[in-house]
């Protein structure tokens, strides 16, 4: 998965299991009735492993791919923390090999998918329909990115407490062609500067681009993000 690296291992702090223990409390109830003791699961845009760990926890047979090293390198702590045997990868999901009708479930966290300009999403969605046995489940959780636009963009500039510096978020602007928007991260302890591009996705559209190989089952309204559930066709 195409990922802004620098700022995910500048903020790595954000996702550690203490950081995400309340999410995961939110998400499993909604989730559970698709994951049964022995399921192959793969986490897409795994981060710092909390989640995947957990989903071994709950029986699964789990492997976890990032493209941030430092999130990666997180994640194997967690895993041996906790006497998890789940497999973390260092990869791009769009080229790492998943292969045919291998797993049960594809979960995909942490709203991954503002990485994604709308032309290569269909890439992404038909890996997973591949990597999938038939019948098999995909979630996926996304912020209303319009919402997330509008968040990011007022108050125009935050400063953020990263792992071992601050790092100054600012909003550039908003592209209403591509549905793109860019943000500026500077590390105010080295003074490194990294401008990444978002795209803005919402439940409708994805819901239009997922059913081409997908049947919808149901969207679940988290706190700030939604949640939904889709069976391969």
């Amino acid at each position: 998965m195409t990922q802004s690296i620098v700022p995910f291992d500048w903020f790595a702090n954000q996702f550690t299991s203490e950081r995400r223990e309340e999410f995961v409390a939110k998400i499993y109830p909604h989730m559970k009735a698709y994951l049964k003791p022995g399921d192959r699961v793969v986490d897409l845009g795994c981060g710092a492993g909390s989640i995947t760990v957990f989903l071994e926890e709950q029986g699964a047979q789990i492997t976890g791919i990032d493209l941030a090293p430092g999130l990666i390198a997180l994640a194997r702590e967690e895993a041996c923390k906790r006497g998890a045997k789940a497999d973390f990868i260092q990869a791009d999901v769009l080229n790492y090999p998943l292969g045919e009708g291998v797993y049960d479930l594809v979960v995909c966290f942490g709203n991954p998918l503002t990485d994604f300009p709308h032309p290569s999403f269909p890439q992404f969605r038909d890996r997973v329909f591949k990597a999938l046995k038939p019948g098999g489940h995909f979630i996926l959780e996304y912020i209303d990115g319009l919402k997330r636009v509008a968040s990011m963009s007022e108050p125009e500039e935050v400063i953020e407490q990263g792992v071992d510096s601050q790092i100054v978020r600012r909003f550039k602007g908003y592209d209403p062609a591509t549905s793109a928007y860019t943000i500026e991260f500077r590390r105010l302890s080295t003074n490194e500067v990294y401008v990444g591009t978002e795209y803005v996705y919402v439940g409708p559209l994805l819901r239009l681009l997922m059913e081409v190989r997908f049947k919808f089952v149901q969207s679940v309204q988290l706190d700030h993000s939604f949640m939904d559930v889709y069976v391969r066709r």
